[in-house]
């Protein structure tokens, strides 16, 4: 039986608080070796990504016009919540 994914909700804004479209989120470390994807946030900047396993991963969001940013996601057994703050 394979187990569900725990999820991690979040939301990219840039400086000043507006919601990021588009941005472009990877994750760049994690517990276990995972595939490299990438997703992209939502008009309203909401995103939701899986992973496979309770643990700190390192979440990199970046986009063309406001900059880049990483941020440590602790992921529980009820998954995580993160809002990230581009720079621009």
């Amino acid at each position: 039986m394979t187990s569900k994914p725990l999820l991690v909700h979040g939301t990219v804004r840039r400086r000043g608080g507006q919601a990021v479209a588009g941005a472009r989120l990877m994750w760049l470390d994690s517990p276990l070796p995972m595939p490299d994807t990438a997703a992209l946030s939502q008009s309203d900047g909401s995103f939701v990504l899986g992973v496979p396993v309770v643990g700190r991963y390192r979440l990199a969001c970046q986009t063309d016009r406001h900059g880049q940013v990483q941020a440590d996601v602790d992921v529980g057994p009820s998954g995580a919540s993160v809002t990230l703050q581009l720079p621009r």
